[in-house]
């Protein structure tokens, strides 16, 4: 059995897509005059113009239009024959089955968008420092890393830049001064990195750091050390400021985030289950949930 296929007659399809196009290109909203302009009927279901509003912003070209609304227009009437042809065919028993499922699907689809619109108002997402420092306490077994971490700090200037002495002194001693000193010239740096903070795995090293590779991370990422690599153009400064292995605890800065969204859904979970026994209990009191014998 082939497919059904929805074709209209060309002036009538001129008409709807001439219409469309005109509507979106000129004020993107349909006056209310069109709103109602039925364009296509598949068995007992009708579609509107106002129902292709919903579904396109607007268009390219009138070429654009066209490909875009028919195909629309196709894919609905397919949709709609094919639903009213399973009514028909389908027994007694799948229909009755299918219904369940829809009406569970429904059920369930309806009662998690309530049931998230109330967390959304209720449920404090503000988490505060300390609770996330005391079940980080609490927790840090749970924490090992899965690969190494790095803290780095790295930059790279021309060779021919005056100032190279005392960057490469600031870079190596690091104190406040020293990073102020070299925040006000990193418009002269081609790249830099000074969040020795931030805790990265190899792969962003990668990124950042265009000479350390997989192949030589042994020599620049085994021990904490201050590197200078040179080439034709530049100078390189690379230092690895701290290294954690694997299996070693995660630090709490690079696991906070986690951290967070673990006692947020705790607080979730803990609310849903109280919320669900409230409202079996107000609906109790207030008689809307019975039970007989």
């Amino acid at each position: 059995m082939h497919p059904t296929s929805i074709s209209f007659p060309k002036f009538s399809q001129f008409v709807i897509l001439v219409t469309l196009f005109a509507s979106f290109t000129s004020c993107d909203k349909f006056n209310s005059a069109n709103k109602n302009r039925l364009v296509a009927r598949a068995e007992n279901h009708y579609l509107y113009l106002s129902d292709i509003e919903k579904k396109f912003n607007g268009f390219d070209s009138k070429e654009d239009s066209v490909i875009k609304v028919q195909s629309f227009i196709n894919n609905w009437a397919r949709k709609k024959i094919m639903f009213e042809k399973s009514l028909i065919n389908l027994s007694d028993a799948q229909l009755s089955d299918l219904n369940l499922l829809v009406d569970d699907y429904k059920s369930n689809l309806f009662t998690t968008a309530y049931k998230e619109s109330v967390i959304r108002s209720i449920i404090d997402t503000i988490i505060d420092p300390n609770t996330i420092i005391t079940f980080y306490n609490n927790n840090k077994s749970n924490f090992n890393l899965k690969e190494p971490l790095y803290r780095i700090k790295y930059l790279s200037f021309p060779l021919d830049n005056v100032d190279a002495k005392q960057i490469i002194k600031s870079f190596k001693r690091f104190e406040e001064r020293d990073i102020k000193f070299l925040d006000s010239l990193s418009f002269q740096f081609s790249n830099y990195f000074m969040a020795d903070s931030i805790w990265m795995k190899k792969r962003e090293i990668y990124d950042k750091v265009n000479f350390v590779k997989a192949e030589n991370q042994e020599i620049y990422l085994k021990k904490t050390k201050y590197y200078e690599v040179k080439d034709t153009l530049e100078l390189y400064l690379f230092q690895l400021v701290e290294r954690l292995d694997r299996n070693e605890i995660a630090p709490l800065s690079y696991i906070e985030s986690t951290i967070k969204n673990i006692v947020l859904n705790r607080r979730k979970i803990e609310f849903l289950r109280n919320f669900d026994n409230e409202i079996l209990q107000d609906a109790i009191k207030t008689k809307k949930f019975e039970t007989y014998p």
